[in-house]
Order: structure tokens, then sequence, then C-alpha cells
């Protein structure tokens, strides 16, 4: 049986729509779905099947729900963790009865009870002192949205949930991505989302199939929700995915599938032309080693696959530098595009306020532009990255 398991974290959950809506696409199904904390509240809109119910609520938590006239519009970790202690000091955790009426709101008993995937979530019973992890059938259909808030009572942050007088808070204390809850349900085929947001994480108790999904850029502080770090998490969720699963390329950055080999066809004979211009090849060959962090030779992988990792390093980092959007998924034209927009835009600034620019790839391509190999020799030794980075916008604007 085929399980999907999801982490606790936060805002970061939203991550895990977006990964809902690649499986969607996909066509990829589970028999089991369990989670932890805010893994639980998605997993549970996953089993009734209410993708655009689950969007929804997305696009109503944020800061306002949460702390009422108390809210603050932020990204600054800093005056986040004080509205929290804040409310901690004062009331002992947030209040989120505005939340559980939306979460209640949101959960259609019907759909998820008669639902044919099975479900698990963990929380932490505080009066008991002990764990718990609860299936679809140990849920009493009047509880389960009490079990879901108890399941995300991330305290300090919130208030402890009180289910007929117990004390429960986050299952992250227990499990922050029950894997083992799937293992003891039937599951012999995992994939784990996983947002690595604080909590404890149990090994899995046994050998079993386990695909993970983790994001590969920055997403939200796990207490700040607000829209457009939604967005975003959800677009790192989808794009990481079809990485996953072969379907778009690229590390931090997102190209569709075919592009960087493309690229490489495309520009591979220029670039290294022109890097011979610059460095002999021994030389290159070494820049290639360290650049992709690794003791690969030319024995070990052919040149095309070695020029291909060392281009998708030299892209990202060029998109990171002009600050291209890593949430988009790109075309090696449109990519490549969008940093010669960019790197008009810095020479022109340059012109106009007749100040040199501070990115230091801009000005070795300068010196590519007018040959002075000399001096990029001397560069390169002192900037070897900004000198790849340099050529490749060269090969892509001028060669």
């Amino acid at each position: 049986m085929k399980a999907l398991v999801l982490s606790g974290g936060g805002s970061k959950g939203s991550y895990q729509i977006g990964v809902w809506k690649a499986l969607k696409e996909l066509n990829i199904k589970f028999d089991i779905v369990t989670g932890t904390s805010v893994g639980a509240l998605n997993g549970a809109m996953i089993v009734q099947n209410d993708y655009r119910k689950a969007i929804n609520i997305w696009k109503k938590i944020n800061l306002k729900v949460l702390f009422g006239e108390d809210a603050i519009e932020s990204t600054n970790n800093f005056e986040i963790y004080k509205l929290y202690s804040k409310h901690f000091i004062k009331y002992g955790g947030m209040d989120v009865r505005d939340l559980e009426k939306l979460i209640k709101r949101s959960l259609n008993l019907r759909k998820f009870y008669k639902s044919k995937i099975n479900y698990g979530l963990t929380t932490y019973n505080l009066t008991t002192k002990q764990a718990m992890e609860l299936k679809k059938c140990d849920i009493d259909k009047n509880q389960l949205d009490d079990y879901l808030m108890a399941s995300a009572s991330c305290f300090p942050a919130f208030k402890k949930k009180d289910i007929e007088g117990e004390k429960h808070i986050d299952g992250g204390y227990h499990d922050n991505l029950p894997i083992n809850l799937a293992i003891d349900m039937g599951a012999d085929e995992i994939i784990a989302v996983d947002l690595s947001a604080p909590g404890l994480k149990k090994s899995p108790k046994k050998k079993t199939k386990i695909t993970y999904i983790k994001p590969k850029n920055k997403l939200t502080n796990f207490l700040n929700f607000y829209e457009k770090g939604t967005e975003k998490n959800m677009k790192y969720g989808y794009n990481d995915t079809m990485k996953v699963f072969g379907k778009f390329e690229g590390n931090k950055y997102t190209f569709r599938k075919t592009q960087l080999e493309k690229n490489r066809e495309l520009y591979q004979d220029t670039y290294l032309h022109v890097f011979n211009k610059v460095l002999k090849y021994k030389k290159a060959i070494k820049a290639f080693e360290e650049l992709i962090n690794t003791n690969i030779s030319i024995e070990d992988e052919t040149k095309n696959e070695i020029i291909g990792k060392l281009l998708l390093r030299v892209m990202e980092s060029l998109a990171k530098s002009f600050k291209l959007d890593d949430t988009r998924v790109y075309t090696h034209h449109s990519f490549n595009k969008y940093l010669q927009i960019k790197l008009k835009k810095y020479l022109k600034d340059e012109i106009e306020t007749n100040k040199t620019c501070d990115k230091k790839e801009v000005e070795l391509y300068k010196l590519l532009q007018l040959q002075d190999y000399n001096e990029l020799r001397k560069q390169a030794l002192l900037n070897p990255i900004d000198t790849l980075k340099a050529i490749y916008l060269y090969t892509i604007c001028e060669a």
C-alpha cells in the first residue's frame, strides 16, 4: 500500500498543497495519509479530496485570524517572535478559536469518513504524558476537528488544546514526520514530505521504499502566516515535486525537462572557447571539479556531464545574484532572456549614475568585451566563480 506522510511545520505547510497539486497532475494516488500538526490538517483535506477547499483555507490563514487587532504585517522574524511571546506571557499562548472555526467549516465529515484513503495523525497528551497516534477509526466524527487542532497545537506559541478535560500539544513533540505510523497502518511504499521544521523525527522502524520531498528553497518562517509567503511556498512545493519525479530539472531554480541539455548543446562549444582564452584547459577542468564540489574526473563521467553540472551551478548562481524569480518554471530561452534584461539594466544604470556596478561578474563581463585577457587571468585567480559567471553572460549575450 502507498502512503503520503506529511510533516509539521506551521506556515511552511502551504508547501504541501503545492506538492499535492503536482501529485494530482502526476496521477499518484494513496491508500494512506498520515500527518503531524499542519500536516495532519492538510492530510484531512487530501483524504476528503478537497483541493480547492485547502487552497481557500490557506488563503484565509493569516496573522489577523490568529492575533486579531494585535496582528502585524512583517517578514521580520524577531518581530513575529515578539508577537507570539507577548501572547504567551499574557494569555498562555495564542488563542486559535477563529482558526478552529475555519477548520471546522472546512471539514466534510461524510467525505472524510467515506473516503477509501485511511488516515492517521499524531498528538501528545500532556495530562497522561502519552503520545497518541490516532487512525481514522479511532477518532469520533464529533471530535475530528478537536484532534486536528490538538495535533497542531504548537505549544508554547499556541495554547494547549483541551479535549474532555485533558490537555494536548503538537504531535511534533512525539514524531514530526509519522512514517512509522504509516508503516503500522500497512504502508510498504511512502512519499514523505519533510518541511525540515522544529520537532522530533523518528527513524523508520523497518526497511521501506521512501521517496522524500524536501524544500530546496527557503520557506517562510514557520510562525509567520502571510499571503505572499503562502503563494511562494505552494509554488516551491509544486516545483520540487516535479523535480523529484523527473518532470522538471534544476536545483533552487526550475527548468522544464530537457531544457538544461538544450542549453548545454547550444552554448557549450562557445563557452569552452571563451573559457580557454582565459585559462588553459587543464586549469579549466580543475575549476570544474572545484565548482561542482566533487572529486569527479573525466574518467568518472563524460565531459558533457561535467559541463552540464558546471553550467547549472553557474546559471543558478547568476540567477540568485540578479534576483531572478525562483518560483518560475523556465525554458533555457526564457532564463537567458531574463539574465540579458537584468544585465542591460545594470549596465544602463551604471552609465546613468556614473557609478561602478557592485557585481563582480558584470565588471568581468566588461573585461571580456574589451578582450583584456591578461587582466581576466589575474581576476580569475582571485574570483574564479565570478569569472565563470562572466563567461556565461558573455556567451549568451555576445559570442
